[in-house]
């Protein structure tokens, strides 16, 4: 846990006098506490609460915060247990000024580890193995791990432009594989995002390529996300 979150954290901007941050469903307090040491004043949130200062909030639901409030928002290894994705991913950018920073992590399902575990038994990073079935989606499994190019999606459409992506843990199998493995996805994803006509479209896919053939999404265990709300909607 602490090396993703130290790869979120490093992520984060340098706070000024004023900076506030929201950490959604902050866990055992790691990530505050870091953001806290670095100088930020920190909300943290979480489903049940029982820690002095802290929010009890249902992800689920709207957040509770003020429209334009916060200067960072976090929410780590969070977003794949959420029943509605896009709806958090719009909350988390109304509650963000104009050029705020966002940082989220997820499990990497798309790892080359990850991909050649679902080519050969259907499932991923994160759900390598069926879910009980005496769970519902309202039990909050990490029922819907996401690709990075989902959420890319997802993102911009509320607003939010992922610009960066942070270092988590990279296990031996992955440091192995991707080297041999990286020349046909770049050459595959390449002849895919490019076969498009619309100008704009092409731009988008060209910075999304860029991230879909990093060694950050090839060999991390979690991707690391930043997103930038644009100023302009």
């Amino acid at each position: 846990m602490s090396e993703r979150v130290r790869g979120a954290i490093a992520l984060a901007p340098a706070p000024v006098a004023s900076s506030l941050a929201l950490d959604l469903s902050a866990g055992d307090g790691l990530s505050s506490r870091m953001l806290a040491e670095r100088g930020w004043r920190v909300v943290s949130t979480e489903y049940r609460t029982r820690k002095p200062g802290w929010i009890a909030v249902n992800l689920d639901n709207d957040l509770p915060f003020g429209t334009a409030s916060f200067d960072l928002v976090m929410m780590l290894e969070v977003i794949e247990h959420l029943a509605d994705i896009p709806h958090m991913l719009g909350e988390i950018a109304r509650v963000m000024k104009p050029g705020a920073i966002a940082i989220v992590t997820t499990p990497n399902r798309l790892n080359v580890s990850s991909r050649i575990h679902y080519l050969l038994s259907g499932y991923y990073k994160g759900r390598r193995a069926p879910l009980a079935y005496k769970y519902r989606v309202a039990d909050g499994r990490n029922w819907h791990v996401m690709g990075l190019n989902d959420l890319h999606w997802i993102a911009w459409g509320a607003g939010l432009r992922m610009d960066a992506l942070g270092r988590s843990r990279r296990k031996l199998r992955a440091r192995i594989l991707a080297p041999v493995l990286w020349p046909f996805i770049a050459g595959f994803s390449w002849m895919l995002y490019g076969r498009v006509k619309d100008p704009k479209q092409r731009e988008i896919n060209r910075e999304l390529l860029g991230f879909m053939t990093s060694a950050s999404l090839l060999m991390d265990e979690n991707i690391i996300m930043r997103f930038r709300k644009i100023e302009d909607r």
